[in-house]
């Protein structure tokens, strides 16, 4: 027991380190700019995902030859009920995110619906 907890220990700790983003910071700041963007649609009903699943990431690699270090491409589905009654929504969506001296940011790098 005492292996598994200090496996899972060194585990959340090398994580916490390589500088890709949670799960959590992930759905945090999707979910934020979906909530802008549709606001300024005139959408102002969408508050939360009703699932977010990352499913991974990659160092970036960016163009003309600039550092990517420290900057993540990640992929990631998230669920929503449109409108009250309505059949769910799954968009499988890509985002840039990187650390900066403010936090996470995040770029849109597009989404599809599924």
């Amino acid at each position: 027991m005492r292996l598994r907890a200090g496996i899972l220990t060194l585990a959340l700790v090398l994580a916490a380190c390589s500088g890709e983003p949670s799960e959590g910071d992930m759905r945090k700041l999707v979910e934020t700019h979906t909530r802008r963007t549709l606001e300024r649609q005139g959408n102002a009903g969408f508050r939360a995902f009703d699932n977010f699943r990352k499913q991974g990431c990659v160092e970036a690699k960016l163009k003309n030859g600039q550092d990517g270090s420290g900057q993540y491409d990640c992929y990631y589905a998230a669920t929503f009920v449109p409108q009250s009654g309505q059949q769910p929504l799954t968009v499988n969506g890509k985002g840039r995110f990187r650390r900066t001296d403010k936090g996470m940011a995040f770029e849109d790098l597009g989404a599809q619906p599924r």
